[in-house]
């Protein structure tokens, strides 16, 4: 059996065994990432178009995130709580077929939900989109970046339980102390440097370039690096899952 004939079969697995949830899943991520968006609206009351740039580019950003580093980890934490990892590990198929069709079983749930947050979030704040033939290429190589770490997270933590409390600090970091609703410069000096090796910042940069026309976006600088974070990231947890299979 060939490695695409083993993604699609175990995808169809996947969304077969979910089936009752993906439905809830995707719902709740849409009302998540709506709210959030519509939300600052009431907080922040009076929004600079781009501010409000930011924050809908920021809150798919968010959701970006969400897939890579909190829903696929903490799937894979509940597959290996209730033993269906090790079902799947000890099948003759290919890891990498397996981790690709969780990050896409994952993606499938909550993208709807980015889409969604740009094109409610425009029309809340009276702003002109402007996408980008490469908005999709960001999408997923943001999600590329950030999935094998969320999978090593998971496969490496002890418990199901520590899998989720570190998804829960991940989320507050991204939210407050990342350049994603905010500009790099608005962040203290110590913060602006660590934004440089965090796969985020690059997430967000991409998908303002590739959404928006706001200014002092590096679109080819941070689709190089999230190329580079995404080989990492892949590597890092095919290593992860070879090593507990």
């Amino acid at each position: 059996m060939n490695f695409l004939r083993q993604y699609r079969d175990l995808v169809s697995m996947e969304l077969r065994s979910m089936r009752a949830e993906v439905p809830i899943i995707a719902a709740v991520q849409i009302g998540f990432m709506v709210g959030f968006v519509f939300g600052f609206g009431y907080l922040i009351p009076e929004v600079s178009d781009a501010t409000a740039a930011y924050i809908v580019t920021g809150t798919a950003t968010q959701g970006v995130v969400t897939i890579g580093l909190v829903m696929l980890p903490q799937l894979l934490a509940q597959s290996k709580h209730d033993g269906r990892l090790d079902y799947y590990l000890a099948m003759p198929i290919s890891r990498e077929a397996y981790l690709l069709a969780l990050v896409t079983v994952t993606a499938v749930m909550a993208l709807p939900a980015v889409a969604l947050c740009l094109a409610l979030g425009a029309l809340r704040y009276d702003i002109a989109l402007d996408l980008h033939p490469l908005l999709p290429a960001a999408l997923l190589l943001g999600i590329g970046s950030l999935a094998g770490v969320g999978i090593a997270m998971a496969t490496y933590a002890p418990h199901q339980q520590v899998t989720n409390a570190l998804t829960q600090l991940i989320i507050f970091y991204v939210l407050f102390f990342a350049p994603v609703l905010m500009p790099r410069e608005q962040l203290p000096g110590f913060l602006r440097e660590t934004a440089r090796i965090a796969p985020p910042t690059y997430v967000a940069d991409a998908i303002r370039a590739t959404a928006t026309n706001l200014s002092g976006t590096h679109l080819g600088t941070s689709l190089v690096a999230m190329t580079a974070f995404a080989a990492a990231s892949l590597l890092l947890s095919a290593i992860a899952i070879r090593r507990r299979g």
